[in-house]
């Protein structure tokens, strides 16, 4: 485990939030699960800006992978769950199985790990996931470097859709909460 891994664990463990989200996500039982995107990216933002609390999330993503649950009957039974039991939160669980379906150009995952790394921008790919026995498991395809050094640029997957990434940069707004941020904008202009 690298000193990233270690100082990511270390800001969740102080976060009692985001460690009953993970117990939760953990009971569940799924098969390759992860809680990923912004409740970690922005959970590490808000420590490096030395706010406290929870930092705006539009919702948790639950990540897991299943290809014998290619209807979503997990994904239905786990959301009903976590709606119930912790409703603070809007909850977005998604079989990476299948989003691939739902995700135009989006290649086909083999792994929710593998799925992470086909998300927009290099800090959002990061998931976590608390095991049995309460170590940590880091998903970080692209590293946790752009997410500690608060720097934001599309994964080279992603830089082939970078209408896609400036329209999320603008919609998300993420320097208005964030002021340290160095955001990479793209031109999507062709000469």
């Amino acid at each position: 485990m690298n000193n990233l891994q270690k100082e990511l664990i270390n800001i969740i463990k102080k976060e009692d939030w985001l460690m009953n989200i993970l117990k939760k996500a953990r009971d569940l039982n799924l098969p390759d699960w992860y809680i990923g995107a912004g409740a970690i990216r922005n959970t590490v933002w808000n420590h490096l800006h030395s706010k406290s609390g929870i930092p705006p999330i539009g919702d948790i993503d639950l990540i897991y992978y299943d290809g014998k649950d290619i209807a979503g009957k997990k994904e239905k039974e786990a959301e009903k769950i976590l709606h119930k039991s912790m409703s603070l939160f809007k909850w977005e669980v998604v079989n990476q199985a299948t989003a691939h379906r739902f995700n135009k150009g989006r290649a086909k995952a083999s792994s929710s790990c593998n799925a992470i790394s086909h998300w927009i921008e290099t800090p959002t790919c990061v998931g976590v996931r608390l095991e049995k026995d309460d170590s940590f498991t880091i998903c970080a395809p692209h590293g946790l470097e752009d997410l500690f050094n608060l720097i934001v640029r599309p994964t080279t997957i992603a830089s082939q859709n970078l209408l896609r990434y400036n329209k999320r940069i603008k919609e998300k707004n993420w320097i208005k909460n964030w002021p340290k941020l160095k955001i990479t904008s793209f031109s999507t202009k062709t000469t």
